[in-house]
């Protein structure tokens, strides 16, 4: 099920590997196509990969969708762990086992909003389909990436095209001939380009200090904050609770909760798991247990 209830349509099979590039150190562009046409994938829906033949690992492992086209699907993937590290050593031709589109992606944007993306590490990923979206109406996209360094700043070039301001942070302060580079955490950007005039959501993905750290940026400013979390997960279908996340309930009172929402005091007292394969990747920030 989706957030309105529907029945999920979800593809299963086997894709067959286009390309796996190296973008940098430990960075990776896959590119898959598969037999027939994928379900469409919202931005910020995942697909889960796994190696066939493999009992070590044996489960499949959750990747954002990057960019999809019929029946050809890409990921940006780090190789820091086993699956990942025997990924990047798959060449053209090979195959994976894959299920999408999963979890259920951010929410519709009005137009004549200031979108702003906040992405740390590789947490650009699911935001460019997102892009793709919304720059050809009259919402202002801004995307605010933090990395170790300039160099491990991948895929800008893609966001540029569609017309995206950019706008680079590095813990080392290195800076990129395009980007720039500002010396410290990239949640201290967002103070930078908001401006108060503009309708703006907050969307983010990333490292959880990060996204803990934009949720009370936009907190202080009252605007609407979605983030995605990269928990782990073992099967992506909500099956085997692996992945909870502890989320504040609803009160009966429509009014009273929404009141808590902006009141200076966060009541985590009232709280229940939900699971972030299919309640999520993306949650609305307010109704996390921080």
């Amino acid at each position: 099920m989706n957030r309105s209830g529907a029945q999920r349509k979800i593809w299963h099979g086997n894709g067959m590997i286009e390309n796996n590039l190296k973008l940098t150190e430990q960075t990776f562009r896959l590119t898959l196509s598969v037999q027939g046409t994928l379900p469409p994938i919202n931005a910020g829906q995942f697909v889960m990969l796994r190696l066939p033949n493999h009992t070590d690992p044996l489960l499949g492992r959750p990747f954002a969708v990057y960019r999809v086209s019929g029946n050809v699907l890409e990921v940006i993937y780090l190789a820091v762990g086993k699956m990942t590290k025997l990924l990047a050593e798959m060449r053209t031709g090979e195959t994976l086992n894959l299920w999408t589109p999963l979890g259920n992606g951010f929410s519709p944007i009005n137009i004549a909003t200031h979108i702003i993306m906040v992405a740390g590490g590789i947490g650009q990923t699911p935001f460019l389909m997102l892009a793709e979206k919304y720059v050809q109406t009259d919402s202002h996209c801004t995307l605010l990436y933090g990395t170790r360094n300039a160099e491990r700043a991948i895929c800008m070039n893609d966001f540029r095209e569609l017309g995206v301001d950019i706008h680079l942070a590095t813990d080392d302060g290195s800076r990129n001939n395009d980007f720039g580079g500002y010396h410290g955490l990239v949640t201290d950007l967002i103070s930078k380009v908001y401006q108060p005039a503009e309708p703006t959501r907050i969307l983010c993905c990333g490292p959880r200090p990060m996204l803990q750290a934009a949720f009370q940026i936009a907190r202080q400013f009252n605007l609407p904050c979605e983030v995605s979390l990269e928990t782990s997960m073992s099967c992506g279908l909500g099956i085997c609770f692996g992945c909870v996340v502890k989320c504040r309930c609803e009160k009966e009172n429509k009014n009273d909760y929404e009141t808590k929402l902006t009141s200076d005091k966060i009541d985590n007292e009232t709280w229940d798991y939900r699971r972030t394969c299919i309640d999520g990747p993306v949650f609305d920030a307010y109704r996390l247990c921080w």
